[in-house]
C-alpha cells in the first residue's frame, strides 16, 4: 500500500475515534411523568426518547436519576466495563421503576 493511501485510511479512522458519538435512548417510567436528569440536567419527563452522547474516557458510568412527586427518587447506572466500551453502554430502553 502506498503512502497515499495509509494517510488516508490514518485520516479516516482517527476522525472516527474523535468523532462524538451518540446512542438513542427511549426512557420510560412506571408511573409514567417522571423528571429525568443526567449529568446535573434534567432531559426530560417520561415517556421521551433524545440521544445520549458517548462518554470519553475509561470506565465511564452513565447515571441517570428519575424522580416524581411522591415516590423514592430512583437511579440506575450504567458503567463502562472495559477500556473499549466506548459506546452502546447506555441501551436503546430504560425504565424506571418508582416506589412510595
Amino acid at each position: 500500500m502506498n503512502h497515499q493511501r495509509w494517510t488516508g485510511l490514518a485520516m479516516i479512522v482517527a476522525c472516527g475515534l474523535l468523532s462524538a458519538c451518540t446512542t438513542a435512548v427511549k426512557f420510560t417510567s412506571e408511573p409514567t411523568g417522571a423528571t429525568v436528569t443526567y449529568l446535573g440536567a434534567v432531559i426530560g419527563k417520561t415517556p421521551f426518547e433524545t440521544s445520549i452522547d458517548d462518554q470519553f474516557g475509561w470506565f465511564s458510568v452513565y447515571s441517570f436519576t428519575a424522580t416524581l412527586d411522591g415516590y423514592k427518587p430512583t437511579t440506575i447506572d450504567f458503567p463502562e466495563l472495559t477500556p473499549l466500551d466506548a459506546q452502546l453502554v447506555v441501551p436503546p430502553k430504560v425504565n424506571f421503576i418508582l416506589k412510595r
